[in-house]
């Protein structure tokens, strides 16, 4: 088992091997010269590293400032959305099943994207892990362990692989201009519901996040990444106002609160810059790449790559998403706790990811307010959907107090719990 797990950690679990792999096939099978299969392979994975790297600096800041400075200002304790930590409980607890899910659904995907109309391969590795995880986790609670839940589980993940990418291609060809591009993210479904609210306002479609007039004081902002930096210091310095400078020392910060300010909101733009950098480096070899297995493994297959895949279409409906995501969660997790009794902690981090989609997808059918509301939608969704995925695993998770936080995770996990609870005791 250990062996076997060693394969799945290294391969296909991780993006950056997977998709440098998928990059090296694909260039074989067209028979490109060995010089241009090494540049291609190479340029592919330094495209996933400099991409994480840019994504590490973002999720830095969130994680290490803005997410205990805004649970400080305003008192927050309770649920913690936190994939990873769901991650490490099934992992110790539940290890050979959730590694023979990984490799079953990654196997069902190939087949189904063969054999059927959806052509997608699903290549967000992390979410691999992910989703096992999440379905183990909650089909454990339905007492279904074993080779039972193997293969549920692989089945339920490996549709969702095709399923999850199809619902959303139409949009997709509309934000990228055509690019044979696939959306492989667990934060599909409500990508797809910021788009169909979107429509709401269809008449105001071609005022878009990306035709904002701005006043001459604002110009800088014409640039995405300095209108990023920007709202960062506004969030730090409104977070730090109200949870006091001398918190910031708890936070083994020692420069003053301006040098503070500035340094951490410009870091934050940068990472966005690197990131997107990342984007392009990556798609570009990827799309050669799958010309080749198009041709010749799965007929008109399209790559489902991970969310900041779109971020170069549309980037000021990220930051317009993030925003709408960030006051739509934070106000609807104090309006929830009172409903529920449970305070679901806001989950920062995802609010600038799969906000800023939302945002994207909401701009594509409604410009800028579909903008707004598709990215508050996000809000909302990571507050309801993780709250019902723990009630569901509170059996195991209860004692832990933490939760999945993707959209998609929180369903898979519901709907596995669901069909495992029909065979309860098995395994």
């Amino acid at each position: 088992m250990d062996i076997l797990w060693s394969i799945i950690t290294n391969f296909l679990t991780d993006s950056t091997i997977l998709i440098g792999l998928v990059v090296l096939i694909g260039l074989l099978i067209q028979r490109k010269s060995a010089d241009k299969v090494a540049i291609g392979t190479m340029k592919a994975i330094m495209g996933i590293i400099i991409l994480n790297t840019g994504a590490g600096v973002m999720s830095g800041v969130i994680a290490n400032y803005l997410s205990p400075l805004l649970m400080k200002a305003f008192n927050i304790q309770g649920l913690v959305p936190m994939t990873t930590s769901v991650v490490a409980i099934a992992t110790a607890d539940y290890g050979a099943t959730v590694g023979y899910i990984i490799v079953g659904a990654f196997v069902i995907n190939l087949i189904l994207a063969r054999l059927t109309p959806l052509k997608y391969i699903f290549l967000a590795g992390h979410h691999f892990l992910y989703v096992a995880c999440a379905v183990t986790i909650a089909m454990a609670c339905a007492g279904v362990v074993g080779l039972p839940a193997v293969i549920i589980g692989s089945l339920l993940a490996g549709t969702l692989y095709v399923v999850l990418p199809a619902i959303n291609q139409k949009s997709m060809n509309e934000i990228t201009g055509g690019q044979p591009l696939a959306m492989g993210h667990f934060g599909a479904t409500g990508y797809w519901l910021a788009g169909q609210a979107g429509k709401l306002f269809r008449k105001s479609k071609d005022k878009g996040t990306e035709n904002i007039e701005l006043p001459k004081w604002l110009a800088f902002a014409k640039e995405t990444v300095c209108a990023v930096s920007a709202v960062m210091f506004i969030l730090l310095a409104v977070c730090v106002g109200a949870a006091g400078t001398d918190y910031l020392s708890e936070l083994g910060v020692s420069q003053n609160v301006v040098t503070f300010l500035v340094t951490q909101s410009i870091t934050f733009g940068a990472g966005l810059t690197i990131l997107l950098q990342g984007v392009r480096m990556m798609v570009s070899e990827i799309l050669s790449a799958f010309e080749g297995i198009a041709s010749k493994l799965v007929p008109d297959a399209i790559p489902a790559l991970d969310v900041p895949v779109i971020f170069p279409y549309a980037p000021n409906a990220v930051l317009i998403g993030f925003l709408s995501a960030t006051v739509a969660g934070v106000a609807f997790s104090i309006i929830f706790s009172f409903v529920v009794g449970t305070y679901v902690v806001p989950p920062i981090l995802e609010f600038f990811f799969m906000g800023g989609a939302g945002g994207i997808f909401g701009n594509n059918t409604g410009g800028l307010k579909g903008a707004i509301l598709g990215g508050a939608i996000q809000g909302i969704l990571f507050i309801i959907l993780p709250y019902l995925y723990f009630i569901v695993c509170n059996a195991i998770l209860g004692p832990y107090f933490v939760t999945v936080v993707d959209p998609d995770f929180c369903w898979a996990g519901i709907i596995s719990y669901g069909i495992a609870s029909l065979f309860g005791g098995i395994g």
